[in-house]
């Protein structure tokens, strides 16, 4: 066999060698992906929720609903799509909620240390929920590419009225309210929060 044609034959295997593990780490990639998939929706028990000024420390939150959508697969046993619960059932452990929006710096600022916060923290005695105002996003679909495209795991749900801000008198996002396990507001603020600082809120 002539020296150029065996030149050819080994780059060409080596090209292909090369194309199909490229194509071997995006699908890796791809599966090793964290559930990027919304996790619910918050609605308020009114279909028009009261609006009333941002919350103080020591106030009782208002109450709303919190419609989570399964994320399991057993095919052994029939689950409802949808598990429907209020915040004060969430009575007995911290709620950290924070409201946000894909187009805000600030938010997006601050989403790594919340990611890492939920990492760390999301099976301890605390409930993540992250809101999205989803009435001043432009597409929900926006939001879910915005944590697929970022390897966010934060459990997001959609305020798609806006009632649920409305009625904890978000004066912008991000805002975050923490919840102590007694139901109390223990911290209420807009503007971004740092790791540490959520930390520390939370006790720990």
């Amino acid at each position: 066999m002539k020296p150029k044609l065996i030149t050819v034959l080994v780059v060409a295997v080596i090209v292909a060698a090369g194309l199909w593990l490229t194509s071997e780490d995006k699908n890796q990639d791809a599966v090793d992906y964290p559930n990027t998939k919304l996790a619910g929706e918050v609605a308020l028990s009114l279909p028009d929720g009261p609006k009333q000024k941002a919350l103080q420390s020591d106030q009782v939150p208002p109450d709303f609903y919190i419609i989570k959508e399964n994320q399991t697969q057993d095919n052994q046993v029939e689950q409802p799509d949808q598990q429907i619960s209020t915040l004060s059932e969430l009575k007995g452990k911290y709620v950290f909620i924070n409201f946000w929006n894909t187009w805000c710096p600030p938010c997006q600022e601050e989403m790594p240390d919340l990611n890492k916060l939920y990492l760390n923290y999301g099976r301890k005695n605390v409930e993540f929920l992250f809101i999205n105002i989803a009435s001043q996003e432009k597409s929900v679909d926006d939001v879910e590419t915005f944590l697929m495209n970022n390897n966010y795991s934060t459990p997001v749900y959609l305020d798609r009225r806006g009632e649920v801000a409305g009625a904890y008198g978000v004066p912008g996002v991000p805002s975050t309210v923490i919840i102590d396990p007694q139901g109390q507001v223990v911290y209420a603020a807009g503007g971004p929060i740092t790791y540490d600082s959520a930390e520390s809120l939370l006790g720990f």
